[in-house]
């Protein structure tokens, strides 16, 4: 058997291995912990310039890079604020999207306060967007959104709830001046609404409504001056997903979970008579897993998910410019980051056993393609583990993908009983594909093989794929974990003895669920921000967002139903199952955690301590859910690579 799981290993994507024992670097702990030197690429719309954030002498800095000249200037220190995204609004202005956890007095609770701010290359002055702007609404999140620019330069579209405290708010549109940083009513909307869609000549092409307390779903335009109803349904959550306009802005482009005919997921197209036809992009391999716009949402192309990302644009000539690039690196993932306005350059992200991340220009006028940056200046190519796509048979026949990184420099042909570790993702609703992954690389690099399984329920591989991990948190999703240790198992890949369970946000709660439903198949247990007490979630979404909200809806047919279901989620709770654990626990949790409150992991640390068990509680000060501040990222990594490496690494040799 070990031929053919080398031979699929190999042939899944074409990849060609060194089966060879080689001498491996390894980097500092820090090299993978730390957040990525180079990030948020975007490239201005006259292809001129490159914008980023560099880590730069311990510093985050808003970076520009110079496609003709080819040099680099740092322009900003925003080593202060958790930034979250760089644009270009146009060749003049760059946008900064940053966050903060917020408490407000007068408002229950704290929330992920966002933001934005302008930069002006010729000036050098920087504006926080929307800050002075009469009637804001003071505790809000989401306020660095930006849905449109506009024909006038140094103008853009933001959304924002408008009212004092005293008020029912409205999510309103705003036209904002980025010289000065104020805005402008430019239309209003209601407490109802939730997003806005305009063209550059300020047409509100769309308007999107939806009332939680009647499950009412409306959509509006005003192309011919006035509002006029475009669409309206009665659904208990959100129908579909909005997502753009079509390019000849004849109508919008909507997304739904599936085709009937194909099971992956398709795109549709609604005129503003409310009439909707198939946009005729549905594969019957792989879901639509995004799309492209530009700066108004117009549409450009989509994305094809998979183990490495395929793609379908609009232009003739650009699709065959992008395939172009992907054809000449077969063996590598490449990501589409940006363009300029006419498309002669475009920017990417490659993924490869080479590179842990490279920045390329393609420029089309002389075909020729420009390392600007690797995203990790500080790990050789050497030091990388192979991330290839394989898949087995669950127990109950079911075909489970997966991606195996092998660890650096390992001789595949003769490789056996290798440590283990098994690293779920999050989501649920989401999946596991190649590229670089810090934590997997890390273990990689230190001889680990790494295991991350694509169980039912994740994204990516059509509709019934996903709606089978429907009510199966901890059940068959959690077979589904076991049944791909089980299989490197017999192949004599992985040691028995030694394998960890590694996790974050869902990705932990699958970590706990194996340390409690299957105590005997893991030596350790690392859960990062896990959902632990699944009736004390729900009551809390419920408490946060409010009775009627579909969120709510979403939860109950994803997880379950806390009245009707009560004893069953009692069941697959791993807080309740304490008393079963053999193996010791690290939980690692961030203080500021919006999304999964840490509260989950306290649950989870006194069931463990009242049960008598081993278990280790890291709270990282300041950390969001995402692990956004590189100095605890590093610190959450040191703690999982010392526990890891005690419990089946050469510490515990």
């Amino acid at each position: 058997m070990r031929v053919f799981v080398l031979a699929v290993l190999a042939a899944w994507l074409g990849l060609g291995f060194n089966t060879a024992s080689a001498e491996v670097t390894h980097p500092p702990l820090e090299a993978y912990g730390d957040l990525p030197s180079i990030r948020y690429m975007d490239i201005s719309p006259d292809g001129s310039k490159v914008a980023y954030v560099q880590r730069h002498e311990g510093a985050d800095y808003v970076a520009l890079f110079d496609t003709v000249t080819k040099e680099r200037t740092y322009l900003l220190n925003i080593d202060e604020v958790e930034t979250r995204g760089v644009f270009f609004a146009d060749s003049e202005n760059i946008i900064i999207r940053a966050s903060d956890t917020k408490f407000v007095p007068g408002y229950r609770g704290e929330f992920l306060y966002s933001g934005a701010y302008g930069y002006n290359l010729k000036t050098k002055k920087l504006k926080f967007l929307l800050r002075g702007t009469d009637n804001i609404y003071p505790a809000q999140g989401g306020l660095g959104k930006i849905v449109g620019h506009d024909d006038e330069s140094g103008y853009i579209f933001m959304p924002a709830w408008m009212g004092d405290r005293y008020s029912d708010p409205n999510y309103s549109l705003l036209r904002v001046n980025m010289k000065t940083g104020k805005g402008r009513r430019f239309k209003s909307g209601n407490g109802d609404t939730i997003d806005w869609f305009v063209d550059t000549d300020g047409t509100v092409l769309a308007r999107e409504d939806y009332n939680n307390q009647y499950d009412a779903y409306k959509i509006y335009t005003y192309i011919n001056g006035n509002r006029e109803l475009v669409y309206e349904a009665e659904s208990p959550r959100i129908p579909f997903s909005l997502i753009g306009v079509k390019p000849d802005r004849s109508g919008l482009i909507i997304m739904d979970d599936t085709d009937s005919e194909t099971g992956f997921n398709e795109l549709y197209e609604m005129d503003f008579s409310g009439n909707i036809t198939s946009a005729n992009l549905e594969r019957d391999d792989a879901d639509i897993q995004g799309v492209y716009t530009d700066g108004n949402r117009f549409m450009v192309g989509v994305r094809y998910s998979g183990a490495v990302p395929a793609y379908k644009f609009f232009d003739s000539e650009v699709d065959a410019a992008v395939a172009e690039v992907v054809a000449r690196f077969p063996n590598a993932a490449i990501h589409v980051d940006s363009w300029s306005d006419d498309w002669t350059k475009i920017l990417y992200r490659f993924y490869a056993s080479d590179t842990p991340g490279s920045l390329v220009l393609q420029d089309r006028t002389t075909g020729s393609l420009t390392l600007i940056a690797d995203t990790r200046d500080n790990i050789p190519p050497d030091a990388l583990g192979q991330a290839v796509a394989v898949s087995y048979v669950a127990r109950d026949g079911l075909k489970i993908p997966a991606i195996v990184t092998w660890p650096a420099g390992v001789d595949l042909a003769s490789a056996n009983n290798l440590p283990l570790i098994v690293m779920p993702h999050g989501g649920p609703a989401s999946y596991s594909g190649v590229g670089f992954h810090w934590r997997a690389q890390y273990f990689a690099n230190r001889g680990y093989l790494v295991l991350q399984p694509n169980f039912r329920g994740s994204t990516g591989y059509g509709n019934e794929f996903e709606e089978l991990g429907h009510g199966e948190w901890g059940l068959k999703m959690q077979d589904d974990v076991t049944g791909g240790v089980n299989m490197l198992v017999k192949e004599g890949l992985a040691d028995p003895d030694r394998v960890c369970i590694v996790g974050a946000s869902y990705g932990g709660y699958s970590a706990l669920a194996g340390g409690a439903y299957t105590p005997d198949l893991y030596k350790c247990v690392v859960a990062i921000a896990p959902v632990t007490d699944l009736r004390r979630m729900l009551s809390d979404e419920r408490w946060d967002l409010g009775k009627n909200h579909w969120v709510l809806d979403y939860w109950h047919e994803v997880i379950g139903d806390p009245q009707a279901e009560r004893e069953k989620l009692d069941a697959i709770s791993p807080a309740n199952a304490a008393e079963n654990f053999t193996a010791p626990v690290l939980l690692i949790h961030g203080k500021d955690d919006l999304v999964v409150p840490i509260k989950q992991s306290r649950i989870m640390e006194g069931a463990l301590k009242k049960a008598g068990k081993s278990v280790t509680f890291i709270e990282l000060k300041g950390e969001d859910h995402w692990m956004s501040d590189g100095d605890t990222r590093i610190e959450a990594l040191g703690a999982m690579a010392s526990f890891v490496d005690q419990h089946i690494g050469a510490e515990a040799e």
